[in-house]
């Protein structure tokens, strides 16, 4: 099984905490968005639903101590992980979490949910999901905070690259 190795530690995708085969692909730099990243990838999984509840997780076991915050934008669920050495990393996935206030989802174009997990992401599946390919973006860059980063433009570039809908080639 071929697990990505992080400066924040190893990635690992499992679907409901069993290895399964995935395909990782480095990416070249999209010179425009993210030109400072230092590493970039797509994780595809196939996964065949079956009618019962799933989650797929793309997780990092800690190297370091880190904080993390959501960055989603729309279509785009992000989740971001600093460290102290200004290391910043990205987990995306494309999908859309929406549910009304008394806690029913709000169904909409993706027929899976998303799970945002204290070290990666997830992609829920759930009863009705018919969708069988899965893409996690991951990205990062160093130097953030620094004076690299007066402008904060360092800063969005793992927003730009952990987003599987943007090309990267």
């Amino acid at each position: 099984m071929y697990n990505l190795i992080t400066p924040f530690g190893e990635i690992q995708i499992r679907a409901d905490d069993k290895e399964i085969p995935i395909k990782v692909i480095k990416c070249g730099k999209n010179e425009k968005l993210c030109p400072d990243v230092l590493g970039l990838y797509r994780v595809e999984i196939s996964f065949i639903p079956d009618g019962k509840k799933h989650i797929i997780r793309c997780e990092f076991i800690p190297d370091t101590d880190f904080k993390s915050f959501v960055e989603s934008g729309e279509n785009l669920e992000c989740q971001s992980f600093y460290n102290d050495n200004g290391m910043k990393m990205s987990i995306g996935l494309e999908g859309d979490s929406c549910y009304n206030a008394d806690g029913k989802r709000i169904d909409g174009f993706y027929d899976y949910d998303v799970k945002y997990l204290k070290k990666g992401m997830a992609y829920s599946i759930l009863p009705q999901t018919k969708t069988q390919k899965y893409v996690f973006g991951i990205a990062w860059i160093n130097e953030i905070g620094s004076e690299k980063d007066k402008d904060g433009k360092r800063d969005i570039q793992t927003w730009f690259g952990a987003d599987p809908t943007i090309s990267m080639d």
